[in-house]
């Protein structure tokens, strides 16, 4: 895990593990459901999983000091993926490893950002996003139904 600072409770899943389960294209599909918000005592940033009967279980923590610019201001909220390769080895597959236009793209859906008071705010407008430069991994924009679409088959550098 390359996640300096990050504390982590859980046993199951945390930052930067390959998930085991992987939806198909013709296949069953799998979600996974994530939570992130600043816990209101300590100011920390938990992470809790959702599992598949609805308990919540806290992955970990990010403690207030790892984040000093988001103690009293403004969130910026980011959704999206991440692939690791040691040159020359070409990039993997991000995602179900097709592009957007495709139609078998992998999504996010159902995006949510939850106000200090507890309170969700669907997430269908496009926010400022990042790609690598070489445009292997583009994302599609936010649609009104809270969902954007990701990944791609990699590329050689």
């Amino acid at each position: 895990m390359i996640c300096p600072g990050f504390h982590k409770i859980s046993s199951i899943i945390a930052p930067g593990m390959i998930l085991d389960k992987v939806s198909g294209i013709h296949g069953p599909k799998w979600f996974i459901k994530l939570r992130v918000f600043k816990e209101k005592s300590s100011g920390d940033w938990h992470v809790y999983l959702y599992k598949d009967n609805g308990i919540q279980e806290l992955v970990g923590y990010f403690p207030k000091y790892l984040v000093p610019g988001l103690i009293n201001k403004k969130v910026e909220i980011s959704f999206g993926g991440y692939v690791y390769h040691k040159k020359p080895q070409p990039s993997p597959p991000m995602g179900s490893g097709y592009v957007i236009a495709s139609g078998n793209a992998t999504s996010f859906n159902n995006l949510r950002l939850i106000d200090a008071h507890g309170n969700d705010h669907v997430v269908n407008t496009d926010l400022p996003y990042y790609i690598d430069g070489k445009g292997s991994y583009t994302p599609s924009h936010i649609y009104a139904s809270s969902r954007f679409f990701y990944g791609g088959g990699g590329c050689s550098d």
